[in-house]
């Protein structure tokens, strides 16, 4: 990066809360304070990078054991049996991405909330993904974050009491504490709120109101104008790691006899049947794979776990 993109980027990052604040259509004097929107765009962009971009490029030396290895020959043949090799790995690569996605997103919004929260930060208590503390009163609200909608479980709820009698002790420890409250919070996604089995279980949008001390529309908005300017700053491009695992996978999966036609025999027998099996066949397979992704110019970053798995195949 040259001095000069340099220097633009930081001018980026300068404008961040009064381009949030102009989406949002929030006053300087309501909401966070221009250091703590900063603080939670740079948390998300952070976040996103590392649980998305990061984990992209690492899946491309180890697609075998991240992707190959977690194709079900009996379902898959199914829903894509009738589909070319590049089509099956496009799905293939589509669900993985996807999956991976949804993920980076809850660590992102995770990281909104505590860094661009006045109030609120995350927690060092087990099992405790957030806390908020109300000087006026002295209580203290306990959070553990899902990023979307989940089915009742209960034995999070379990594990929810559990840790937030451990980190109440913890917070009484040396200083005078109110209460302490448990709250099991869905960031996007949940309209209603609600109490169960000691548990409050605030909407979404509360609990944004919440954490940024405004109403809940107010807190939506502001959410929103953040995760927006977050989205323009991105810093890394996804599809060349995207590009490679396609050209991986449809290289692997290809009958031997024609490209075109995927081998849905060898991936039954290598995922299926004893390692003395497939190995050999897995082995020759992947190092063709490899050369006509190197012949592209992609240049493979191994990471520790793909290391160890390749000297395991």
């Amino acid at each position: 990066m040259t001095s000069e993109s340099s220097a633009s980027q930081e001018q980026v990052w300068v404008n961040v809360p009064s381009t949030v604040r102009e989406l949002s259509g929030l006053s300087s004097d309501v909401g966070p304070d221009d250091e703590h929107i900063l603080a939670g765009v740079r948390g998300f962009v952070d976040a996103f990078d590392y649980w998305y971009t990061r984990v992209m490029q690492d899946a491309v030396p180890d697609y075998r054991n991240l992707i190959i290895k977690r194709i079900n020959p009996f379902i898959r043949r199914v829903q894509l049996g009738a589909l070319d090799t590049s089509a099956v790995a496009r799905r293939l690569v589509e669900d993985y991405d996807s999956r991976n996605f949804v993920t980076a997103g809850g660590w992102a919004l995770e990281a909104l909330a505590s860094d661009g929260s006045q109030d609120a930060q995350k927690s060092p208590a087990e099992g405790i993904d957030l806390q908020r503390f109300e000087p006026a009163t002295g209580d203290y609200h306990l959070y553990v974050l899902k990023s979307g909608l989940v089915t009742r479980n209960s034995d999070i709820v379990k594990a929810l009491k559990t840790n937030s009698r451990k980190a109440e002790k913890l917070l009484r420890q040396g200083r005078s504490t109110g209460s302490v409250r448990a709250n099991w919070a869905v960031l996007a996604g949940k309209t209603t709120s609600s109490f169960e089995d000691g548990v409050r279980r605030p909407s979404s949008a509360e609990f944004w109101g919440e954490v940024f001390s405004l109403s809940q529309n107010e807190a939506v908005e502001l959410t929103l104008a953040m995760t927006a300017a977050a989205g323009q700053l991105i810093r890394s491009n996804v599809e060349l790691h995207l590009s490679a695992l396609r050209l991986l996978i449809g290289d692997y999966i290809a009958d031997r006899n024609s490209d075109d036609v995927v081998d849905w025999e060898f991936i039954a027998r290598r995922n299926m049947q004893t390692p003395d099996r497939w190995r050999s066949e897995d082995r020759t397979r992947h190092a063709r794979a490899i050369k006509r992704l190197e012949e592209t110019g992609y240049k493979i970053v191994s990471s520790k776990r793909s290391r160890a798995n390749s000297k395991s195949s």
